[in-house]
């Protein structure tokens, strides 16, 4: 005889299965936050880039913490970190898999750089790789690039750039490296 109890018992716990597996695969989509890079870097003089660059900085110094270092009155410049125990804003916390801080490279033994690494994490429907945020504390050399998994192609559309001086802003969209290229947000650090 057919237990039609024990198939619908059955049929459910197989469709809560799939849900959850499928629950579990989604990716994170971060467009939200990397809408600065589109906005350029927050140098366009609007209320969206403002809230963008506000929500990108707020992710940022989540995990990035400096000081300024003074022996006896004199200013020895700023120091950078990586802060113990940071927690990320809740709509990218499960996005991301690790956050690493090196100091010096090639070019300066002063240089930080941060590197954020993506766990099936979406922009614009293009899986991202890693974050890297360069800086060189006390100069005018700075950088976030934005990592992808594949190409930039199809995404140039979506970005603006300002002129100021004769100096144009913005993002700039790398396809051999795969990566979205900010040489600084506005209002960071702070």
């Amino acid at each position: 005889m057919f237990n039609t109890k024990n198939l619908s018992v059955s049929l459910l716990s197989v469709s809560l299965l799939s849900l959850s597996i499928t629950y579990a695969s989604a990716a994170t989509d971060v467009t939200p936050l990397f809408s600065v890079y589109e906005e350029a870097c927050g140098y366009t003089d609007s209320t969206k880039s403002t809230n963008a660059a506000k929500n990108y900085n707020t992710f940022k110094n989540s995990f990035i913490t400096h000081k300024e270092s003074t022996t006896n009155g004199t200013y020895n410049g700023t120091i950078f970190s990586l802060k113990k125990n940071y927690v990320l804003p809740a709509p990218y916390k499960n996005a991301v898999s690790s956050i690493t801080m090196k100091k010096g490279d090639k070019y300066s033994s002063n240089s930080v750089t941060y590197i954020v690494k993506f766990k099936d994490a979406t922009y614009r429907k293009k899986p991202i790789s890693h974050l890297e945020i360069y800086l060189v504390p006390n100069s005018d050399v700075f950088y976030d690039a934005l990592y992808l998994k594949t190409s930039t192609q199809g995404l140039k559309p979506h970005f603006k750039h300002e002129q100021f001086e004769g100096e144009k802003f913005g993002a700039h969209l790398d396809s051999a490296k795969k990566l979205i290229l900010c040489d600084g947000i506005v209002g960071s650090y702070k």
